[in-house]
């Protein structure tokens, strides 16, 4: 028994040794799989960063080439619109001179227009004296006077041709009161003759265009009644409704545009006419006739 327990105490030293052996060599194998793990961890970690710094240098590159893009677009942009404008600039100045020299003509027609019409009054003037010397001449002398006449007419050495044409040159000069006094003697003194209906219109528009408005209508009606057959009636007949109308007199406005529709349906007042008698509320509007 004691020799056991000698054994023993002998071997327990060596049975320590072996065992703190084994649990060092177990822990030195911990380690050993635990700095394992930590490089691969770290071999991951690399790994996934240089993913990652890949990803991110793309796109940097990705950024940098759409700024060169629409660097290259906005150039290109600003190129063509440069292309375009100068493209444009030329025909449209091109189109300003051509509107510019439409102006010219369109005035020197008017101007040419204005020149005819003189010459056409001075021409109708010239007729009418013809026509009255024919008449002159056709008719047997009369007998000697008695007595200084005083019957009105025209001063001695006066004639239609040159009262016309100097109450005309007056209007169109605008000396309108001048006119007016040169057209009322003109229309007295020659009242048979082929500018006496226009001579008296012009007395009415004068009138017209001076707010005179009862003026302007005895002066249209004037045409209507001593020459109610001549190019002037249509416009008179219209600017004595309108005369009538600026006048309040409203009733015998309405009757006088109704009367013009009537009589012209197809001159270039009846739309006008149409209107003025909707503004007198003699006349409903083409919408509402419809339904």
């Amino acid at each position: 028994m004691k020799r056991v327990l000698f054994f023993g105490l002998l071997l327990s030293p060596v049975v320590l040794t072996a065992q703190k052996k084994e649990e060092l060599q177990s822990i030195q194998r911990d380690v050993a799989q635990l700095q394992e793990q930590v490089k691969q961890l770290q071999r991951s970690q690399d790994e996934k960063m240089a993913v990652l710094q890949s990803v991110l240098q793309q796109a940097v590159d990705a950024s940098g080439k759409v700024a060169s893009g629409l660097t290259a677009v906005q150039h290109d942009i600003d190129a063509k619109l440069g292309d375009q404008q100068r493209k444009l600039a030329e025909p449209i100045a091109t189109m300003g001179t051509k509107v510019d020299q439409m102006a010219d003509e369109f005035r020197s027609v008017g101007t040419s227009v204005a020149d005819l019409v003189h010459k056409m009054s001075a021409l109708d003037a010239k007729l009418a004296d013809i026509s009255s010397a024919i008449r002159v001449l056709s008719t047997p002398p009369a007998a000697p006077p008695q007595a200084v006449s005083s019957a009105p007419g025209p001063p001695p050495g006066v004639s239609a041709e040159t009262s016309y044409q100097n109450a005309f040159r007056d209007y169109s000069s605008g000396k309108y009161p001048l006119a007016l006094e040169e057209f009322s003697g003109y229309v007295k003194d020659f009242p048979q003759t082929e500018n006496a209906p226009t001579a008296q219109y012009y007395i009415g528009y004068i009138y017209f265009n001076g707010g005179q408005y009862t003026d302007a209508a005895k002066a249209f009606d004037a045409v209507l009644e001593r020459y109610p057959a001549n190019p002037k009636t249509p416009e008179a007949m219209y600017y004595k409704a309108v005369s009538l109308m600026k006048d309040d007199r409203r009733t015998e406005a309405g009757a006088e545009f109704k009367e013009f529709i009537k009589r012209y349906p197809s001159s270039e007042h009846v739309t006008q006419a149409h209107a003025n008698l909707r503004v007198l509320g003699l006349e409903r509007s083409p919408a509402s006739k419809k339904r």
